[in-house]
């Protein structure tokens, strides 16, 4: 048994037109409309939804249609903004992996009709997870985009505690840290306040990776109380963690980002003249892409990130 990949992410917005423009125009994918057809696309517990695959996995697009349904409650909480409200985890072997995430203290909060199982955000540091069984879904040729972004480099989590990330991801989840990437400190230890450890990023923070499937779970535990990530936290993690950020991989960050700056989206920062370093990271305003903060990069995956993890012993 085992988690196999992160199936999709789950964006709530209130305009799915524009939605399309950021993730189409944008980033270059396109719309599956074998399972969600335009114009429009599919009708779901009280909203309309399109998916849109980015390599292995999909963005679900959530728009939704009455005030009552947790999508909306999330766009309410967001002020309009939208953003990641969760992500979906394939398993292949459901209910032993949801037997599993019991014994450690991870609880289901629902068992939606479709099947699967949504995880209680109490157990989970505030995070909404939806555990599924792998459909070992395909994206058709026609529906992969321009070749802009090629797959989901990882997927970014802000928490307040290494300990407690370890014992969601690696103990409940039974996912492999990646000490390489993550430059991890020992088991039991923390981030020491303003450390300048290798893993440390340009925000004061000590990363995480837990690879699965063809992408990662990455995590930021702020070092510094007065950092974005810090503010993140303390106003929007009060279980623990929170999304902070999609990553798309692109062999050509900067096709990428002149991709959709004309899009109309926002850069942060700016890139190095092109050559001057192999590894190039790119960022988008989450103001004008959905309420996401949006990281690009050309770091290959590493050896782990396309083979299924098997839980320990």
């Amino acid at each position: 048994m085992s988690f196999t990949r992160i199936h999709h992410i789950t964006l709530v917005t209130g305009d799915l037109d524009y939605a399309r423009h950021v993730l189409c125009d944008g980033f270059g994918l396109a719309v599956d409309e074998h399972r969600t057809p335009l114009p429009d696309g599919r009708r779901a517990d009280g909203a309309t939804v399109l998916e849109v695959p980015i390599g292995e996995m999909y963005y679900e697009v959530v728009r939704p249609d009455d005030a009552q349904s947790e999508a909306a409650r999330f766009l309410t909480a967001t002020n309009g903004r939208g953003g990641i409200r969760s992500i979906a985890i394939a398993s292949d072997d459901l209910e032993s992996d949801l037997a599993r995430l019991a014994q450690h203290g991870v609880r289901v909060r629902a068992r939606p009709e479709d099947g699967g199982a949504e995880l209680d955000p109490a157990t989970s540091l505030g995070l909404e997870i939806q555990v599924i069984a792998d459909d070992h879904y395909y994206v058709h040729p026609a529906y992969r985009g321009n070749g802009a972004a090629t797959g989901m480099a990882h997927i970014g989590i802000a928490a307040r505690s290494a300990r407690e990330v370890r014992r969601l991801w690696g103990d409940a989840f039974g996912l492999a840290e990646d000490v390489n990437s993550s430059r991890s400190l020992a088991r039991d230890e923390e981030p020491p306040p303003e450390t300048q450890a290798r893993g440390q990023a340009i925000d004061p923070v000590f990363l995480l990776e837990f690879p699965l499937g063809g992408s990662v779970i990455e995590i930021s535990v702020p070092t510094s109380a007065d950092s974005g990530t810090a503010r993140l936290v303390a106003q929007r993690a009060p279980l623990g963690a929170v999304y902070h950020h999609s990553c798309p991989y692109t062999p050509d960050v900067y096709r990428f980002m002149e991709q959709a700056e004309a899009a109309g989206l926002q850069p942060i920062g700016e890139l190095p003249p092109r050559g001057e370093r192999p590894f190039v990271v790119g960022w988008l305003h989450p103001r004008s892409s959905l309420g996401m903060l949006v990281e690009v990069w050309n770091r290959p995956p590493g050896p782990g990130h396309h083979q299924p993890h098997t839980h320990p012993a």
